[in-house]
């Protein structure tokens, strides 16, 4: 029965500097769930309702508009997914997916993106783990420790005793 949890055996076998690389990848991975987190978060909380007036659209850029949520509240700001058409075509009353300060076009691209974001989130944590494990057993350490265990004799209470033991020159 191993001691050992798998990211204590990783984490020994990794050099000092490969350790701090570690933990900047894994914390750089808290990027993709906050962005994730957020959308999920619009998914559930937003509202359907329709722009007040026009919209404007910069060529190739995103739309702005305001727009009405219940409760008599106003939103304003970037529309994602509206195509640069809408400010052609002076519409009015585009329909919406939105809070207080953004909005979408198509509610479904919420889920979408926060569904990849999520997805990219966890091959990457398995990537940086893989890469990781990899390093620990060719920097050789790792070896070392499993050699140690590997003489310890067996059966013994504690490995206090098994340590004392092989002090005396014991073969």
């Amino acid at each position: 029965m191993r001691s050992e949890s798998w990211g204590a055996e990783l984490l020994s076998g990794l050099r000092p500097l490969s350790r701090v690389v570690l933990s900047l990848f894994l914390c750089g991975l808290a990027a993709p769930l906050w962005f994730a987190a957020q959308n999920t978060y619009r998914f559930v909380e937003g509202h359907h309702t329709k722009t007040e007036g026009y919209v404007h659209c910069e060529s190739g850029g995103p739309c702005y508009g305001a727009w009405r949520l219940p409760g008599g509240q106003r939103g304003n700001g970037e529309i994602r997914g509206l195509p640069f058409a809408a400010d052609e075509e002076l519409l009015t009353d585009v329909p919406l997916y939105a809070g207080r300060d953004w909005a979408v076009a198509d509610r479904s691209s919420l889920l979408a993106d926060a569904a990849s974001e999520y997805a990219g989130t966890g091959i990457g944590a398995a990537l940086t783990l893989s890469i990781a494990w990899n390093r620990s057993y060719s920097s050789g350490s790792r070896d070392d420790v499993c050699r140690q265990r590997q003489r310890r004799p067996r059966g013994h209470a504690s490995t206090a005793a098994a340590g004392h033991g092989r002090g005396r020159g014991r073969t």
